[in-house]
């Protein structure tokens, strides 16, 4: 009979799986072969990775798990369990439905790029230290958003990282990464979006050849003189017109006075006269 670690037995009875012999031993296989894999920007722990090889071999054997109760002795979060459970699964060669850089290309719709993402791919394998398996959706995304971005092709970038199958987080780190990558090797890369420039253009119907790169500028001609004096006058003439209207209607205009009366300067009853003091309209008697 096969022996287990402690931690391994713990969570396979609090799984339910302790007298499925079967699926222990399928699991333990798993988790040592996961052990010489590389799984690049993930944070999965030792616990996580043990119950989800559970999982996978009982899904392998047929036998019923609780999905919450692997997702609470996992110690992630629902979201971030199923996200870890396939990348697990596409690392270990379980699953057949693997992603590819023409099915990638096709989605985004941006299949101009798809030789050079498949060079870059080529490329960080060849001078990538880890072995590492190129079927992962994590680097077939970024094979093509960095061939994208060379090429100044437009694409959605929450959808590259929801097919990457990583968290924002992992996403930049793993970014991060790359765009030194390929900025060192793929820094020589020409734009190859957009059609070419075409100097000659020819007509199916008639085989004509029609020059459309060189079009003809337009020469100053000079005026002549009646000409511009005539045209001069009639700028001033209506120019002067305007301005008599512009006067008519200030004239028709009433010119608006404030209501209230100036005050007087001095008293009616006093006038003032040279030197000092003042002469009294009425002297007292």
């Amino acid at each position: 009979m096969t022996t287990y670690n402690k931690t391994f037995r713990l969570l396979a009875s609090k799984l339910s799986l302790q007298d499925e012999e079967n699926v222990l031993r399928k699991a333990a296989e798993l988790e040592r072969l996961l052990q010489t894999k590389t799984i690049a920007g993930s944070n999965i722990t030792d616990n996580s990775k043990i119950v989800i090889c559970l999982d996978l071999a009982a899904n392998m054997y047929g036998v019923d798990l609780d999905l919450k109760t692997a997702v609470k002795y996992s110690g992630l979060k629902q979201p971030t369990y199923l996200n870890s459970r396939k990348i697990l699964e596409n690392l270990l060669e379980l699953n057949d439905d693997k992603m590819s850089i023409s099915c990638l290309c096709i989605s985004l719709q941006s299949t101009e790029v798809q030789a050079l993402a498949e060079d870059i791919l080529e490329e960080y394998k060849k001078k990538s230290k880890m072995d590492i398996d190129l079927n992962l959706p994590q680097y077939v995304c970024m094979a093509v958003y960095h061939a994208c971005r060379i090429n100044k092709v437009k694409i959605t970038k929450s959808k590259v990282i929801e097919k990457s199958r990583l968290k924002p987080s992992q996403w930049s780190k793993l970014d991060a990464e790359w765009s030194k990558f390929v900025n060192d090797n793929f820094a020589s890369v020409k734009k190859t979006k957009g059609r070419p420039r075409k100097e000659v253009i020819e007509d199916a119907n008639n085989g004509i050849e029609n020059n459309t790169s060189i079009k003809e500028e337009p020469t100053d001609q000079i005026e002549p003189y009646d000409v511009w004096k005539k045209r001069i006058l009639e700028e001033a003439y209506k120019e002067l017109m305007a301005m008599e209207e512009v006067e008519k209607v200030q004239n028709v205009m009433p010119i608006r006075r404030s209501p209230r009366k100036t005050p007087q300067k001095t008293s009616p009853y006093k006038t003032p006269i040279k030197g000092k003091g003042i002469r009294l309209l009425f002297p007292r008697n």
